[in-house]
C-alpha cells in the first residue's frame, strides 16, 4: 500500500506539473489507476509489478461493463502512467507498451442555430430593466441572471473553453478594448479572445452586481458562485441547464464553442481565423468545430470562386 500511494503521488504531481491537466482530467486519470491497484492488489501484484497480461485482463474486464470512450480513456492513462515510471526508472521495461490503441468514432459536434442562440440570451430581465410597469415579469434573482447570461455571451460571443472561462480574472478583462485575455492549456499558453457589443453589454450590467458576490475569498475572480467562491465548471453547466429551458434542448458549454465556430464561418470567417480564436494547436481539431452542410458549400463556392459567375 505505501508503494502504491507513493507511486500514485508522483503520477499526480508529474500530471499536475509537468502536463497541466485540469483537475476534471486529473480525477479521471487517477481514478482509472486506483481501479488498476484494486485489480492487481487482487492479483498480489503491484502497480510497478505489473505485467502486460495483467495489464490485458484489466481492459480485457473493463470492456465489458464500460463505454468505449471510458475504456480508451483508462488505456491513455496506463500508458501515461508506465511511461512515467520508466522515465522515472521506477521500472526497466514498460508492460503499456503493446497495449493496442482504440479509434473510436468522431461524432459530429452539435450546434445551436442562430436563431437558438439569439433566443438564450433574450431571457426576461436579461437586460437589467424591468420589462413592465408592475415589474411582475422581473427575475427574483436579477443579479445571478445578469451573470448567467454574461457567461453564456461570454462563450457563444468567443468560442471559449468552460475552463477558461472559470478561470478568467477581474485583470485578464478589457472592456473598454473589448478584450480578455486567456490562459489555458498544456504550458499554460496565452491568447486573446474579442468581446463582441452583446457580451461587452452583459459584462458590464454583470459588473455592476459583482460586489454583491465577492466575500473576499478569492477577489480577483471574474465569476463567483451564490456563496462567494470562484465558480466552478460544474456551476456553469447547471447555469446553462437554466437557460437552456427556454430552447426546450439540453445545453453544454462545448455546444457554445461548437456554436460559436460554425456561425463564424457561415458569416464568412476563413477557419485559419477560427483556428486563432478558439486556440487550438492543428487546424483538423479547428474542422470539426465548423461542419457544414452540402447547400452551404455550395453556397460558399458560388459566391467566392473567380470563375463563378453567379448565374
Amino acid at each position: 500500500m505505501e508503494e502504491r500511494t507513493e507511486l500514485l503521488d508522483r503520477f499526480r504531481t508529474y500530471l499536475t506539473v509537468e502536463r497541466g491537466y485540469s483537475r476534471h482530467t486529473l480525477r479521471n486519470y487517477l481514478a482509472d489507476m486506483e481501479a488498476l491497484a484494486d485489480f492487481l492488489a487482487r492479483r498480489h501484484s503491484g502497480l510497478a509489478r505489473a505485467t502486460r497480461r495483467q495489464l490485458r485482463e484489466f481492459l480485457g474486464l473493463e470492456a465489458q461493463g464500460h463505454r468505449p470512450a471510458t475504456v480508451a480513456r483508462r488505456k491513455a492513462t496506463i500508458r501515461t502512467f508506465y511511461r512515467f515510471l520508466v522515465r522515472e526508472e521506477v521500472i526497466a521495461e514498460n508492460p503499456a507498451a503493446v497495449l493496442p490503441s482504440v479509434k473510436l468514432p468522431k461524432p459530429l459536434p452539435k450546434a445551436l442555430t442562430q436563431r437558438e442562440a439569439e433566443a438564450l440570451m433574450d431571457q426576461p430581465g436579461s437586460t437589467g430593466r424591468k420589462k413592465g410597469p408592475d415589474a411582475s415579469d422581473e427575475p427574483e434573482d436579477l443579479p445571478a441572471l445578469l451573470r448567467d447570461i454574461a457567461i453564456a455571451e461570454l462563450l457563444y460571443g468567443t468560442g471559449m473553453r468552460v475552463s477558461e472561462l472559470v478561470a478568467l480574472d477581474l485583470d485578464d478583462l478589457d472592456l473598454r478594448r473589448g478584450e480578455a485575455r486567456i490562459r489555458a492549456g498544456k504550458g499554460n499558453k496565452e491568447r486573446l479572445v474579442y468581446l463582441g457589443d452583446p457580451a461587452k453589454e452583459a459584462l458590464g450590467r454583470y459588473m455592476a452586481e459583482r460586489p454583491l458576490w465577492t466575500s473576499g475569498r478569492d477577489p480577483q475572480a471574474l465569476f463567483f458562485g451564490k456563496r462567494g467562491a470562484r465558480l466552478s465548471d460544474r456551476g456553469v453547466r447547471r447555469i446553462l441547464d437554466r437557460l437552456a429551458v427556454r430552447l426546450g434542448k439540453p445545453l453544454h458549454p462545448h455546444m457554445l464553442r461548437h456554436s460559436f465556430a460554425t456561425h463564424m464561418l457561415e458569416r464568412g470567417a476563413d477557419i485559419r481565423s477560427i483556428q486563432e480564436l478558439l486556440g487550438h494547436s492543428s487546424l483538423s481539431t479547428t474542422q470539426k468545430y465548423t461542419h457544414m452542410d452540402l447547400k452551404m458549400l455550395m453556397e460558399v463556392y458560388r459566391k467566392a470562386h473567380p470563375r463563378e459567375d453567379g448565374e
